[in-house]
């Protein structure tokens, strides 16, 4: 079960399918962790790393193949976006340190700037 205020995989799987835009999806899946982490305390990172881990729209409309998707750099790389999300909450999660927490939120806002320059860049190509 999903923590209330975060996106489900069944609720990306059935948007993916109706046609919504990935880029969307993916900005308010992060977003949506995002304002929960800010929101909530430690004794919430479990959910928020669960949600974090699960799948994006991205890896659905691809079938988890991360060589076709447009944005497995991010993913895929050591030191991308979210590597370095995932980094931060789990050093969050094992010292309790805010600095960690706040580290995760800036680096999710950060992907998320980025992830709406490469949407406009990459609609700007498809077209």
């Amino acid at each position: 079960m999903v923590a209330k205020g975060l996106l489900s995989f069944q609720e990306i799987v059935e948007r993916s399918q109706r046609g919504e835009n990935l880029f969307d999806i993916a900005f308010e899946k992060w977003k949506r962790i995002r304002n929960y982490l800010l929101e909530k305390g430690k004794e919430e990172l479990p959910a928020i790393l669960e949600n974090a881990r699960m799948g994006g729209p991205f890896c659905v409309e691809f079938n988890f193949q991360c060589s076709f998707c447009p944005i497995n750099h991010w993913c895929r790389n050591t030191n991308g976006f979210y590597q370095n999300i995932m980094r931060y909450l789990y050093l969050y999660g094992s010292t309790g340190d805010y600095y960690y927490k706040q580290r995760a939120i800036k680096e999710i806002d950060k992907f998320l700037e980025e992830l709406s320059r490469f949407k406009q860049d990459y609609l700007k190509r498809a077209n």
